[in-house]
């Protein structure tokens, strides 16, 4: 659309230059650019290809259908409706126009759009020479000799050919990074669920031909990279978590999970051909790469989020290995190997992703701050194979999902301008786990939508429900006489509260606002709960059960999360995380704002008070067994499952307060197709397990988080996401 462009007004005219002006308003369909008096306005992707299509036919009625058909790849699963509304108002905001009384775009219902400015003439054209004065001798300079004339053209020559570079690498450098087509490559859910090692998300990986993925019913398989049949690919293993494929592209490296809670497994090399695999000497860890010549091996060790973790490279056999840096506290994930070997990039996760740098030889580890001022931004990332562009996946603010950005990393000497992350997929799809072709033409991602179904597990029926009618939402609390809930909508992450059957629903928070975690007051009257601005922590809020304005419980460059109420109602408990300091739990008193940490509770988070008053529980950091008691009269901490679930998670109190649930997994039993909701006695530290919640293998998963019904029935969040595999054709220039 921005390369040869034909726009026509009553008769013909031809912007040969890619150029058209309207008012004010100048667009450059070559570069994606839109100016306003000469200043350059933010409009990109979906937005701007709708103006293009609109001035290509100025005064004509482009109908809705052309629209889809244009901008959404055909089988691409999106609202339609919601994508083109936001694209036209982002577009209309640009312009300064009005859907009301439009000077520009005109809303035809239920039809589509209409270009309704005057378009300017084009710029006049820069004066040629005429036959005349091309025989008008004293406009030239007399002839000179055969040699001279030749080392004068030769001259010229090399004059035009350093023009004709110049204005390339001027013209390639203005021009945005974009997608040019979409192609859905998966058509039967296959990436809906769990994969077969439980990861919600699997990996992907290309030799160009082909591209390589986990589904739930088998651990590794491939999809043409035109699309087609899924075909499985045998192997020895019943999951296999793969983080990288070989630059030979003929093998992949990962590890056998047998505990998808445990990120350090050996790791191996499984051949894409035969599906035979070998041991990488004894080699344990996560998130193995191949250096670009295929001789080295970088992985990470360390599963404790807040506890150091190692980057080590060994050489392909698995042999020498060495430790190449240790961070003091966070897990390491997406190691990527810039194309020349030097450099090594990565995700630390502390509480939130950041992207870390080092040099191959373990010197100069720096974090890169791609969105200064933000945090909670950046994900999987990823060298394109000629180590122009980086390419990563970055979380939308306050509306959940991701999107897929590019960095160019080799900047053109005839610009002086420093680079900035570009945008390359909006709309209502998200993308996951980025990973390009060989040729660096396209990006092979997951796309889709994250949408659930709250249920109910009936305990004497043995079946899943839906709850207050299926809605997708999690983090449900009742209030203490049962009568109602608050519940965060997913994923939007939107604060509601109703009655216990669904009636006299109330929206208590708004974007750009994310909430987590809510919990009711005592009394009923208020609602505390985790919320996280776009430019800043996750804190601590309160908000009145009627709507009023929230607000932040205490200040400081501090993450808290997971309030909870003390018995009076005056103060709150949460657990906190910084970067450079362990977890802890806190106490704040809502009447003075004091905060105080409670004692021994270095290393705990995910704290609850028990309805009585008299007991906060904990969890233990990742990766540990430990659900912590604190008793408040004798201000000790005891073990409540001494070993005996891995990796607890979601800790609930009983209305009485004698019973603790706690969703988890028993040692020896495999849950990767289930859930087990457990309780433990707070007087004897007995466990039993209240309901082991079976998922159809291959049909549905369930997001991570579970509660509990006042009559202790678990509740879920069930996964009717949508996810396939696409193939993005993008111009990188």
């Amino acid at each position: 659309m921005g390369d040869s462009p034909s726009l026509t007004h009553g008769n013909a005219v031809t912007r040969a230059n890619g150029s058209v002006r309207f008012a004010t308003f100048e667009v450059d369909l070559r570069a994606g650019e839109l100016r306003k008096s000469g200043v350059k306005i933010k409009l990109h992707g979906q937005p701007f290809d709708v103006l293009a299509m609109l001035l290509e036919r100025p005064g004509e009625v482009v109908t809705r259908e052309e629209l889809q058909q244009k901008l959404w790849a055909s089988g691409t699963f999106v609202d339609f409706d919601h994508g083109l509304n936001k694209a036209i108002n982002k577009l209309r905001e640009a312009l300064g126009d009005d859907a009301d009384n439009p000077r520009y775009i005109e809303t035809l219902p239920r039809r589509g759009y209409r270009f309704v400015g005057t378009i300017a003439p084009p710029y006049p054209a820069q004066a040629t020479i005429t036959a005349a004065e091309s025989n008008n001798k004293e406009a030239f300079p007399p002839r000179t000799s055969g040699r001279k004339r030749w080392a004068a053209g030769l001259g010229l020559a090399g004059l035009c050919a350093l023009l004709v570079v110049s204005i390339y690498w001027i013209r390639s450098s203005a021009r945005l990074p974009r997608v040019l087509s979409y192609r859905q490559l998966t058509t039967s859910l296959h990436l809906r669920g769990r994969d077969a090692c439980g990861l919600v998300v699997s990996h992907l990986a290309t030799d160009g031909l082909r591209v390589f993925f986990s589904e739930p019913s088998s651990p590794v398989s491939q999809v043409s990279a035109s699309g087609g049949e899924v075909v499985r690919i045998s192997s020895p293993f019943s999951c296999f978590a793969f983080s990288d494929i070989s630059p030979g592209r003929t093998e992949l490296l990962g590890s056998s999970q047998s505990n998808w809670t445990v990120l350090d497994q050996p790791l191996w090399g499984l051949s894409v051909a035969s599906g035979q695999a070998h041991r990488l000497g004894n080699l344990t860890g996560h998130a193995g790469a191949w250096s670009p010549d295929g001789q080295r091996i970088a992985y990470a060790t360390g599963n404790d989020s807040f506890g150091p973790s190692d980057v080590y490279i060994a050489s392909k056999d698995g042999s020498e290995a060495r430790k190449l840096v240790r961070f003091k506290k966070g897990s390491v994930s997406s190691i990527r190997w810039s194309p020349d070997g030097s450099v090594l990039r990565m995700i630390i996760w502390e509480g939130s992703d950041s992207l870390w740098e080092i040099s191959a030889d373990g010197t100069n580890p720096h974090r890169i701050t791609l969105f200064p001022g933000e945090t909670d931004k950046v994900h999987e990332q990823f060298w394109t194979p000629d180590g122009r562009y980086s390419v990563f996946t970055v979380s939308r603010s306050g509306l959940g999902g991701t999107d897929i950005w590019v960095l160019r990393e080799m900047q053109s000497r005839f610009l002086s301008s420093t680079a900035k992350p570009v945008q390359l997929t909006t709309g209502a799809m998200s993308f996951w786990y980025p990973t390009p072709s060989p040729d660096g033409k396209k990006i092979f991602a997951i796309g889709g939508q994250n949408r659930g179904e709250l249920v109910q597990y009936n305990l004497r029926l043995q079946r899943l429900e839906p709850f207050l009618s299926g809605i997708s939402a999690d983090h449900v609390d009742f209030s203490r006489d049962g009568k109602w809930v608050t519940y965060v909508t997913f994923p939007e992450g939107i604060l509601w509260r109703s009655k216990a059957d669904g009636s006299d629903r109330m929206q208590l928070t708004a974007p750009p606002l994310q909430v987590a975690l809510p919990r009711w007051s005592p009394d009923g009257t208020r609602i505390a709960f985790t919320g996280c601005l776009q430019e800043g922590y996750w804190k601590i809020y309160v908000v009145s059960a009627e709507g009023s304005k929230p607000d932040v419980v205490s200040e400081g460059q501090r993450g808290e999360a997971d309030p909870t109420w003390t018995r009076d109602g005056n103060s709150l408990i949460f657990g906190g995380f910084g970067a450079e300091s362990a977890p802890k739990i806190s106490s704040v008193d809502l009447r003075t704002g004091r905060v105080s940490v409670i004692p021994g509770s270095q290393g705990l988070y995910s704290p609850r008070v028990s309805p009585d008053g008299r007991f906060i529980v904990a969890l233990d950091t990742p990766g540990n067994r430990e659900l912590m008691l604190f008793d408040q009269d004798t201000q000790k901490w005891t073990d409540l499952l001494d070993g005996k679930i891995i990796n607890p998670g979601w800790p609930q109190w009983s209305g009485d307060s004698r019973y603790v649930y706690v969703r988890g997994t028993t040692p020896g039993r495999d849950d990767t197709h289930g859930l087990s909701l457990y309780r433990v006695g707070i007087a004897n530290h007995n466990l039993e397990r209240v309901a082991a919640v079976e998922i159809p293998e291959g049909t549905t998963g369930v997001w991570g988080w579970m509660g509990v019904t006042p009559d202790g029935s678990p509740l879920l969040l069930r996964d009717l996401s949508i996810r396939e595999i696409y193939a993005l054709d993008v111009d990188l220039p």
